[in-house]
């Protein structure tokens, strides 16, 4: 499966490449919370100094939240595939950038967004 990645920038010196794309495969069958473990574990996402980078990961809608300080991404719901962005068989994922903001405090906000009608239960 291919999936193409954009990602927002974390400085002005990082808006020259903007939206910083890229595309990875992974095997047919790789669930999106693999996905973007895969993501999280490579050199995609710009560190900070500090550690303290927090991430939302979307594809039509929230997906996970990555911290620079967790070991790994906190997802929210299991999600059919037909729901997310995927343009001419790719899956297409974008994460935004929320500087140094509590990563609870993030995930907090973005489980709350009323879109019950495309989750699945887990």
């Amino acid at each position: 499966m291919k999936i193409y990645l954009s990602r927002a920038s974390v400085s002005m010196a990082d808006d020259v490449i903007a939206p910083h794309p890229r595309e990875i495969e992974v095997p047919d069958g790789t669930s999106i919370k693999d996905i973007i473990g895969i993501v999280a574990h490579s050199d995609y996402l710009p560190s900070i100094g500090g550690g303290r980078a927090t991430w939302s990961v979307v594809s039509n809608v929230p997906l996970a939240v990555i911290a620079q300080q967790w070991s790994e991404p906190k997802t929210f719901f299991m999600l059919s595939m037909k729901l997310l962005d995927i343009q001419n068989g790719v899956l297409r994922l974008h994460f935004n950038y929320h500087a140094q903001i509590d990563p609870e405090i993030t995930y907090q906000i973005l489980s709350q967004f009323n879109l019950k009608s495309v989750f699945v239960a887990t």
